[in-house]
């Protein structure tokens, strides 16, 4: 078998899994920033909760 054509098919695949290794770590990090996003909109909707109530019951 000819020599480069080993070296291109090695080469091609090797590129082929670095980019698909790439997207699973976009997609695996967008993943977590959207749920770190939920987790902090839930925080601030408590603390505006609480924040209502305590100027309730002041006023």
């Amino acid at each position: 078998m000819d020599f480069t054509l080993i070296i291109t098919v090695a080469l091609a695949a090797a590129i082929i899994v670095i980019i698909l290794m790439l997207v699973a770590i976009i997609v695996y990090q967008r993943w977590r920033i959207g749920e770190k996003n939920a987790a902090l909109g839930r925080f601030i909707q408590e603390n505006i909760e609480l924040l209502d109530k305590l100027n309730n019951k002041h006023s």
